[in-house]
């Protein structure tokens, strides 16, 4: 028997024992030696302990690997290019979970009473999922329902986050993650949860982030356009005449901190915007709306 199937096993006779929900977590990596001790010291002093955590690695880093299993860890070994959400499928098949917290290998917990949260968020059963604020947003609520998101628009960035959000993983189970998607797989499940008639919760906690790789500003805002254009809602942000503002004023205004950043970052905005206007439908090979009736999961 293999050591996630002990695991699974194990976990089957402590429901049988306990009606308490178990809660998994899962954390894909590259190369992350570096990051991964802090994030998984951050569960250690969480109140509420994890039942499972597994690990996912897509570039073999055996000291990776060797951290997760003094963690108490499962490894599984990713042995395809890498995809955000076919890796997140292959994990989840093999995490029984009935939560699920998806975590990435550079964000750090700071609070130790995150998990606790969440799973107290996740008792009331029309809740899907629930993630931490990436920011003092306050456009939409902490309880966010589709009649919210079609009386405001569609904001990127402000629902439900993979790189720490917590999903009931039999909803999973009726909906993977859509692996046509080059990047906000998360996003898209979401609003495919909101349209089921479930609610996204939002917490608000101190957390610490590393950002590895470029920043994809233009991909993740044109994502949003075609999933506001595939559940016929109103794109609220990135708004062209919004961004063009804060774009001149980073351009006027070079000196001031963080400027250069803003430019680039507005630049790439308004570029998914030009490009979704210019747009006369949505590309299937690049973006498919998912159905959840036939999962696409690769073993």
């Amino acid at each position: 028997m293999r050591p996630y199937e002990r695991r699974y096993a194990d976990l089957v006779i402590a429901n049988a024992i306990s009606p308490k929900p178990t809660v998994g977590v899962l954390i894909r990596y590259a190369q992350s030696a570096e990051t991964l001790p802090g994030v998984l010291a951050s569960l250690d002093r969480q109140t509420r302990k994890p039942d499972q955590i597994l690990g996912v690695d897509s570039a073999g880093c055996a000291a990776c690997g060797e951290l997760i299993r003094q963690s108490g860890g499962v490894v599984l070994r990713w042995m395809h290019e890498y995809e955000h959400s076919r890796v997140l499928n292959f994990g989840l098949q093999h995490l029984h979970t009935d939560y699920v917290l998806v975590l990435s290998s550079h964000t750090v917990l700071d609070d130790p009473c995150v998990l606790e949260r969440m799973t107290a968020a996740m008792e009331d059963p029309t809740v899907a999922c629930v993630s931490g604020k990436w920011d003092e947003d306050t456009f939409y609520s902490d309880s966010i329902d589709l009649g919210e998101v079609r009386e405001k628009g569609l904001k990127f960035g402000s629902i439900y986050s993979n790189s720490m959000g917590m999903i009931r993983r039999n909803l999973w189970e009726k909906c993977p993650f859509d692996e046509s998607l080059p990047t906000a797989e998360d996003y898209a499940w979401a609003l495919q949860q909101l349209a089921a008639g479930f609610i996204c919760r939002r917490l608000e906690f101190p957390f610490s982030y590393v950002r590895n790789g470029p920043r994809r500003e233009r991909l993740f805002a044109q994502v949003t356009f075609q999933l506001a254009a595939m559940h016929h809602l109103k794109p609220a942000w990135p708004g062209g005449w919004s961004t063009f503002k804060c774009l001149a004023g980073a351009c006027l205004h070079p000196g001031r901190p963080g400027a250069s950043a803003l430019k680039l970052v507005m630049r790439e905005r308004l570029q998914a915007w030009i490009a979704f206007q210019l747009s006369s439908a949505v590309s299937p090979p690049v973006f498919r709306q998912s159905t959840c009736l036939s999962p696409t999961i690769t073993p």
